[in-house]
């Protein structure tokens, strides 16, 4: 997923053989930029916040997947939102708010609840299958099928496998793993986490020492991006 912003709204490139691209506007509609057809717009009620997680559709670009955080002008309803591009139909809704990210496979689709859950959902009803419960998880990263990263569950940073929505592996928390956060920094943001062949990679941002003034320019400035290699041996159980 590839995000530009524009005036507004913001564009997000697919790229899925499919789907080229959907551009959406903070009035609420997304317009879907096919390879072989004409483009389609949809009412699907798109908020800002939407620019950081993306408006994905499924791997067919049939459908396209939609989480408001609150219910908003013109009917639309806080949750998880299946929509048929051809029509602009709602096919489902499953009553949950605050989406953060929504992963699409084949048969179903992975997607995160702040502060609560990370659900896996039939793609073509809208059933929740399983669950995996965490009133700390906030973000999730996915590494390529059938893996996710995510922060964190009962304390630890951990990768999933989303096939039986169990942990394959934890490399502790934030501030108690050497792993993550060799320095001991005060405050450190993960952005962003790629597997690539056996090596699992993370980055952001961290702050190595105290704020001492409100200034914000300060503040910023204590914050340093760095990159660090977590596991050089990802498959090995």
């Amino acid at each position: 997923m590839r995000i530009e912003l524009i005036d507004g709204g913001f564009i997000e490139i697919i790229e899925n053989g499919v789907v080229e691209k959907v551009a959406c506007m903070y009035d609420g509609t997304c317009t879907i930029h096919f390879y072989d057809n004409p483009p389609k717009t949809l009412n699907v009620g798109c908020s800002s916040y939407h620019s950081q997680y993306g408006i994905p559709v499924s791997e067919d670009g049939s459908k396209l997947f939609i989480g408001n955080w609150e219910s908003e002008p013109g009917g639309f309803k806080k949750g998880l939102h299946a929509y048929d591009i051809s029509t602009g139909t709602l096919l489902w809704r499953l009553d949950e708010g605050k989406i953060r990210h929504i992963f699409v496979y084949q048969k179903y689709l992975i997607t995160l609840k702040a502060n609560a859950a990370l659900f896996k959902v039939d793609i073509d009803n809208g059933v929740v299958l399983e669950q995996i419960k965490s009133g700390s998880v906030e973000n999730a990263y996915d590494l390529g099928f059938p893996y996710v990263f995510v922060d964190t569950v009962k304390g630890n940073l951990c990768v999933l496998d989303i096939e039986c929505m169990s942990i394959l592996k934890k490399y502790g928390s934030v501030y108690g793993s050497k792993i993550i956060n060799p320095s001991n920094c005060i405050s450190l943001v993960i952005n962003d986490v790629a597997l690539q062949g056996h090596t699992l990679t993370i980055s952001g941002f961290e702050q190595e020492r105290a704020v001492t003034t409100r200034d914000m320019s300060e503040y910023l400035a204590t914050n340093k991006p760095f990159s660090r290699i977590i596991d050089t041996d990802f498959y090995a159980m």
